[in-house]
């Protein structure tokens, strides 16, 4: 009998985080408002590397130039994932590149550094 309870304490446990869950409710982020999401983008992007007041008033403009276009293209996907993940990853390499422009050779080597070991979405996520 206590193994029995065990078990249906055990399904309800799961059948009520499931959802939560999958609704962002965990998923460490899933939920980010645009703000959040290029602040922390910046912070990974430019670890290490420290910016003078012009660099940072460059960078800030082309990474909000870089969201909003992100955000348009989102909309203008209506939901084909496909097409969308391969403009974004068009639009990260151009969003880079001017990023680089704004950019010492030492720094650009950071950077380079940044990109490579920031996390890669796998798997159709």
């Amino acid at each position: 009998m206590t193994n029995t309870l065990r078990v249906i304490a055990a399904v309800a446990a799961f059948a009520i985080a499931t959802p939560a869950f999958a609704q962002g409710g965990g998923g460490g982020g899933m939920r980010m408002s645009p703000a959040e999401r290029a602040a922390r983008q910046k912070e990974q992007l430019f670890a290490g590397i420290t910016l003078t007041a012009d660099q940072a008033t460059k960078v800030d403009t082309i990474m909000a130039q870089a969201g909003r276009k992100q955000m348009e293209a989102m909309r203008a996907s209506r939901g084909d994932r496909a097409a969308m993940m391969e403009t974004m990853q068009k639009m990260n390499a151009e969003r880079n590149d001017a990023l680089k422009a704004v950019l010492t050779d030492e720094q650009k080597k950071k950077f380079d550094e940044n990109v490579a070991a920031m996390p890669q979405r796998r798997g159709g996520r």
